[in-house]
C-alpha cells in the first residue's frame, strides 16, 4: 500500500501531454493556448503546463491566438508573448496579461488575444521579475502556414 502511495505521488509531479492545452478551430484560423503556471513541481514550479524550455507551440501566420493564462502556484506570475529572453514588452500588440510585471494573484486567471501576424520564433514568458530568468518560458514560433500544433522538444512529442 506504501508503494502504491508513492507511485500516485510521483505521478503527480509529472507534465501532461500537451497537446490538451491546444484548441484549434481550424474553419475561423483560431487557436486557444492555455498556459497554466506553476502546474507543478518542476522547475520548481516555475514552469508552463509541467513544462519550461521545452514546449514548441507552432501557429500560421495571420491566425488569431487566444491565450488562457492560469496561475496555480502561490506565487504571482503572468504570461506574454516576446520576441527575446529578457524582452519587457509584447512581441505583438495585446499579447500580454494585465500588468505583466506585477503578475496574477494565486488560483486566478487572465486572458488576451492577439493576431500572429509577424513569422519568427518568439517566447510565452512570465515577467515577474526573476521567473523567466528561472526559465519560465517556452517557445511559440509562427510559421508561414499549416496548422497550430504543440511538442514535447524533449520527448519529441
Amino acid at each position: 500500500m506504501l508503494a502504491a502511495a508513492a507511485i500516485a505521488l510521483s505521478l503527480l509531479g509529472k507534465a501532461p501531454s500537451p497537446g490538451r492545452f491546444l484548441a484549434v478551430d481550424a474553419h475561423r484560423h483560431r487557436v486557444t493556448i492555455t498556459l497554466i503556471a506553476s502546474y507543478n513541481g518542476t522547475n520548481g514550479g516555475f514552469n508552463f503546463d509541467g513544462y519550461s524550455r521545452y514546449l514548441m507551440w507552432t501557429v500560421p501566420r495571420s491566425w488569431t491566438v487566444r491565450v488562457v493564462c492560469q496561475n496555480r502556484g502561490p506565487l504571482r506570475h503572468s504570461c506574454a508573448v516576446v520576441k527575446d529572453a529578457g524582452a519587457t514588452r509584447p512581441a505583438f500588440r495585446g499579447a500580454e496579461t494585465p500588468q505583466p510585471r506585477i503578475g496574477i494573484e494565486a488560483g486566478h486567471t487572465e486572458r488576451f488575444t492577439f493576431r500572429a501576424n509577424k513569422k519568427g520564433v518568439y517566447r510565452f514568458a512570465c515577467l515577474v521579475a526573476g521567473h523567466e530568468l528561472a526559465r519560465m518560458w517556452d517557445v511559440l514560433e509562427i510559421v508561414p502556414r499549416g496548422k497550430p500544433s504543440v511538442v514535447d522538444l524533449q520527448a519529441g512529442r
